[in-house]
C-alpha cells in the first residue's frame, strides 16, 4: 500500500477564504468542507471518464467542468411586490 500525506497544505486566497465560508454555513469545519468538494468533483470526473470510455473513440476528459446554474435548484417563481402581484 501507497505511503499517502496526512496533512495537506493549500494556499489560501481571498476567494477560496470566501468559498469555505459559504459552504461551512452548514456547521462543518475547513477540512470536512475540503474533503465534501474534493469527494463530489472526484465522482462527477469518475462519471464523466465512464462515459468517455462507454464511447469508442471518444478522449478521456483532461478536467470536468460543471455550469455553475447546474449546482443550484431552479428558483421558485415569486409572486412579489415588484411584480405588480
Amino acid at each position: 500500500m501507497s505511503h499517502r500525506p496526512r496533512v495537506l497544505s493549500v494556499r489560501m486566497t481571498d476567494s477560496l477564504a470566501e468559498d469555505l465560508a459559504v459552504l461551512q454555513r452548514g456547521g462543518l469545519d475547513a477540512s470536512a468542507v475540503v474533503r465534501h468538494a474534493v469527494r463530489i468533483v472526484a465522482q462527477g470526473q469518475r462519471t464523466a471518464e465512464r462515459l468517455a470510455a462507454a464511447e469508442t473513440g471518444r478522449r478521456r476528459p483532461a478536467a470536468l467542468t460543471i455550469p455553475t446554474g447546474a449546482l443550484y435548484a431552479p428558483r421558485p417563481p415569486y409572486d412579489g411586490p415588484e411584480q405588480g402581484v
